[in-house]
């Protein structure tokens, strides 16, 4: 499963966001890639990562088959490994 990666501007981040990335892809393992979303790609599944509750980021130009889900705040991991892991199914 192909896993694009949208960073904010990070103009006020509350929180190590590559740190939360690297503890995502350690929990779901080898059967998921990640990579810094470009717009001319295609991808299963959008992680818009956050620094603060705006999540700001721009992802409109980014397609995906199974959606998108924007994180906010490092509470967040366990939301999202909820639900990578039930699309993947």
């Amino acid at each position: 499963m192909k896993i694009g990666i949208k960073y904010c501007g990070g103009c006020n981040p509350r929180y190590d966001r590559k740190k939360f990335i690297e503890q995502i892809k350690e929990a779901l393992g080898e059967n998921f890639t990640f990579e810094v979303a470009k717009e001319e790609e295609m991808y299963d599944f959008l992680l818009v990562v956050g620094g603060c509750t705006n999540c700001c980021a721009n992802f409109t130009n980014i397609r995906t088959k199974k959606g998108v889900f924007c994180i906010k705040k490092h509470d967040d991991y366990e939301k999202v490994i909820h639900v990578i892991k039930k699309i993947h199914k």
